[in-house]
């Protein structure tokens, strides 16, 4: 009994330490809530759990301008769940070696979050985009990607298997995700896959990331009930900051060739390595758009 109390007080203590960690836009890590009888309340140990797991939500369909994410039955953001088209949330934890349910909505506006009351159902009638079962583990990181789209029966939760960062890397680094479907399969891609790139200084060349010229699309998480997880690709990024990352058809040699582009986040915080997610997500009328998220990689305990 008194290992199970003493368990139990390092527990407690590790989860009040990590709802006082920032995500970086200034709000506290919050945990899931029922079915997993958290409540919602940062510091609450969840029965059964044994470690935090860290997300990452993405909006990387074109068929919605903003959605509302609900984790179980809490709002993903302790004040704002909504995330709009080729935007990311900020870093979450939530309780490790347990399953979440993910339900995501159209966006509600001034009362987004109201549908977490009875998710994964319905709100008044209106269905959730799509639902799924978040099977983390212990002290992991994972991006999930709400990707596709309806046309092309490819909506559905694209979700990766992040490094977690133990040791930080000991240079800049990017993490590169092909989550665009319908992109990767276009008859003009040859190689089926995505490729990611920087350009150091504005109107330079681009140059290619060592092992990200040519990145295999995402398996979907098709069923409700369990999470196919995918691995990215990490590169080491000579250049810090450089002045914006791109995305294009995949290559084996040679070039790549721009098709979606966004400029580099700046600097990372003090003490902090300079690590930037990439995604690359299908764009409207068959286009490529790409997300690059500035990481917070020291801090979270593991």
């Amino acid at each position: 009994m008194r290992s199970l109390l003493a368990r139990l007080a390092v527990l407690s203590a590790f989860a009040v330490s990590l709802s006082a960690c920032s995500n970086g836009n200034g709000t506290t890590l919050p945990f899931a809530g029922p079915p997993n009888n958290a409540g919602g309340t940062s510091g609450t140990v969840q029965t059964g759990s044994n470690g935090q797991g860290l997300i990452r939500f993405i909006q990387g369909s074109p068929d919605y301008t903003n959605v509302d994410v609900c984790i179980d039955q809490q709002s993903l953001g302790v004040t704002a769940p909504t995330v709009g088209y080729g935007k990311a949330s900020g870093l979450f934890a939530i309780a490790g070696g347990l399953s979440h349910t993910i339900a995501v909505y159209p966006s509600l506006g001034a009362t987004a979050g109201a549908q977490c009351a009875t998710a994964p159902g319905p709100y008044f009638g209106t269905a959730a985009i799509k639902t799924g079962t978040l099977t983390i583990g212990t002290s992991a990181r994972w991006s999930v990607v709400l990707g596709g789209t309806t046309a092309a029966k490819t909506i559905g939760f694209y979700i990766f298997n992040d490094p977690t960062f133990a040791i930080a890397p000991a240079g800049a680094l990017t993490v590169s995700h092909n989550a665009a479907p319908n992109y990767s399969v276009l008859s003009s891609n040859a190689n089926k896959s995505v490729g990611f790139g920087y350009v150091a200084t504005t109107g330079g060349p681009v140059t290619t990331l060592t092992g990200a010229g040519s990145v295999a699309p995402a398996k979907i998480t098709s069923s409700a009930a369990t999470s196919v997880t995918n691995a990215p690709v990490s590169s080491a990024l000579p250049v810090v900051p450089p002045a914006s990352f791109v995305d294009g058809n995949g290559v084996t040699s040679g070039a790549l060739v721009t098709v979606g582009t966004t400029a580099a986040p700046g600097a990372s915080a003090a003490g902090q390595p300079y690590v930037v997610q990439l995604y690359a997500i299908d764009a409207a009328a068959g286009g490529l758009g790409i997300v690059a998220v500035l990481d917070q990689v020291l801090g979270y305990g593991f």
